[in-house]
C-alpha cells in the first residue's frame, strides 16, 4: 500500500517540507511556554506549534465557519489539505463510496481550556464531539466510506494508520489517516507533573528532551498533527503518483500491565515489532531503521531498548534507531502519525533524522541512536515506527522503500 501524501504541523514548522528540513538539521522546537500561564508549574517548557500557524489558517479558512471551531478540528483539516495536495489526487476522480477518514486523538484536547491555547481567539464552540475530527474532513471531500476516531493515547495516530491500512486492504480506494493532539495545556502539565512523567529541566528548553541519554529525566509535552494519504499501490503506480513509501504490515498488542508504566522487560513491545515484521512478510534482518517511541523517560527508553534486543537479537546491533521526540517533544495522539510520516520521508530520501541532545551514553541503552546529526544511508529497504501508549496500547508499523516493487 502506498503513502502518496503527507501533511504535517509540529513545533518545527507548519508544512511537511519545513518540519523535515528542520529535523534533518537537528533543530529543537522546544521552548518556554508563553501562550498560557505556567507560573507555579514544575515544568514550564513545551513544544508549541508556531504562532504563525494561526495567521496561516486565518487565510486558508477565510470565510468559513471553521475558525469558530476548536483547534484540533482546524488542524486536522489543515494537515489533511496538505496531504491531499501532496498526493495530487483529483477528488473528482475518486470513488467516494470507497474513501475514508480515520483520525487518532486521545480526546483530552476537547474542553473549555482549549481556548487558552490560541492567542486572542474566542470560540463559540467549546465542547465539540471528538468524532467531528473525522467527520469534518469527510465532509470537506465528500468521502462516504468509514469516518471515525481512534483513542489509544500516545499510539492513537499509529492506530489510525493501521485502520487505514486495513480499510485499503478490504477494497478501499483512498484513506486519509490523521494523528492529532493539542494537549499542551496547564491542566495537562500539572497532571503529568503529579505522575513525575515530565522533565523539570526548564533552564535550557532545547536540551531538555534527550531520549536514551543517561541523564534523561522525563518527556516534554508538545502538540501537532500529521495527515497521510494511503491508497492501493497499483492505483498509485497507474496514475504516476510520487510514492513516499509503502506500508507493508503492522502489529498491535496490549501490555495488560500498568496504566502508565511499560512492562520493564519490553516483552510486549518486542512482540509488537515481531508481529509487524511477520505481517509484512519480512525477516528481522530486512529492517534497517527504527523510528523509536523514544520519549526521554527513564523507564520507557530502557524498556524499548530491551524490546528491540528481544525482537531482533544480534541484528539489533546493526540497526539505526532514532527519536524525533528529541526535537519536537511528545505530542501524544499526534506522535505516531508524525513519526510515521518522518519514517516514510527517511525511506524516500534515504536519510535518517537524529536523536539530538545525546551526550552521556547509558550502559543499559547501548544501541545506535543516530546521535546528534542526520545520517545518509544507502539501500535502506525497510523500517519500523514504534508507538507505545499510556494504558499499554502498542503499535509498530513496517514501511518499505517504494523502489522495492516493480
Amino acid at each position: 500500500m502506498a503513502v502518496t501524501g503527507i501533511g504535517m504541523v509540529t513545533p518545527l514548522g507548519i508544512s511537511t517540507s519545513e518540519c523535515w528540513a528542520n529535523m534533518v538539521a537537528g533543530k529543537s522546537g522546544i521552548d518556554w511556554i508563553r501562550r498560557f500561564d505556567v507560573d507555579g508549574c514544575l515544568t514550564r517548557i513545551g513544544g508549541q506549534i508556531p504562532d504563525r500557524y494561526f495567521a496561516e489558517e486565518a487565510v486558508v479558512f477565510q470565510g468559513s465557519d471553521l475558525l469558530d471551531r476548536v483547534l484540533p478540528i482546524r488542524l486536522s483539516l489543515y494537515t489533511a489539505q496538505q496531504a491531499m495536495n501532496d498526493s495530487h489526487l483529483e477528488v473528482a476522480g475518486i470513488d467516494r463510496e470507497k474513501a475514508g477518514v480515520i483520525t487518532g486523538c486521545g480526546g483530552s484536547t476537547f474542553g473549555d481550556e482549549m481556548m487558552l491555547t490560541e492567542p486572542g481567539h474566542q470560540h463559540e464552540h467549546c465542547h465539540e464531539m471528538i468524532n467531528e475530527l473525522a467527520a469534518t474532513v469527510s465532509r470537506e471531500y465528500g468521502f462516504r466510506g468509514p469516518a471515525f476516531n481512534v483513542a489509544t493515547a500516545c499510539a492513537s495516530g499509529a492506530f489510525a494508520i493501521c485502520g487505514g491500512y486495513d480499510f485499503i486492504r478490504r477494497g478501499g480506494a483512498v484513506c486519509i489517516a490523521i494523528g492529532i493532539d493539542t494537549i499542551l495545556l496547564r491542566s495537562t502539565i500539572e497532571g503529568f507533573n503529579s505522575l513525575m512523567a515530565l522533565t523539570e529541566e526548564n533552564e535550557f528548553p532545547q536540551r531538555a528532551s534527550k531520549p536514551f541519554d543517561r541523564k534523561r529525566s522525563g518527556f516534554v509535552l508538545s502538540e501537532g498533527a500529521c495527515a497521510v494519504v494511503l491508497e492501493p499501490y497499483s492505483a498509485a503506480k497507474a496514475r504516476g503518483a510520487r510514492i513516499h513509501a509503502l506500508v507493508s504490515g503492522y502489529g498491535c498488542t496490549s501490555e495488560a500491565f500498568n496504566i502508565i508504566a511499560p512492562e520493564p522487560e519490553g516483552k510486549q513491545m518486542a512482540r509488537t515489532m515481531e508481529l509487524a515484521v511477520s505481517h509484512a512478510g519480512l525477516t528481522p534482518d530486512a529492517i534497517g531503521y527504527i523510528s523509536a517511541h523514544g520519549t526521554s523517560t527513564p523507564h520507557n527508553d530502557l524498556a524499548e531498548t530491551r524490546a528491540i534486543k528481544l525482537a531482533f537479537g544480534d541484528h539489533a546491533r546493526r540497526l539505526a534507531v532514532s527519536s524525533q521526540k528529541s526535537m519536537i517533544g511528545h505530542s501524544i495522539g499526534a506522535a505516531g502519525a508524525i513519526e510515521f510520516g518522518v519514517t516514510a520521508l527517511s525511506l524516500y530520501h534515504q536519510l535518517l533524522t537524529p536523536t539530538i541532545n545525546y551526550q552521556t551514553p547509558d550502559p543499559d541503552c547501548d544501541l545506535d541512536y543516530v546521535p546528534n546529526e542526520a545520517r545518509g544511508v544507502s539501500a535502506l529497504r525497510a523500517a519500523i515506527t514504534n508507538s507505545f501508549g499510556f494504558g499499554g496500547h502498542n503499535a509498530s508499523i513496517v514501511l518499505e522503500a517504494a523502489n522495492n516493487l516493480p
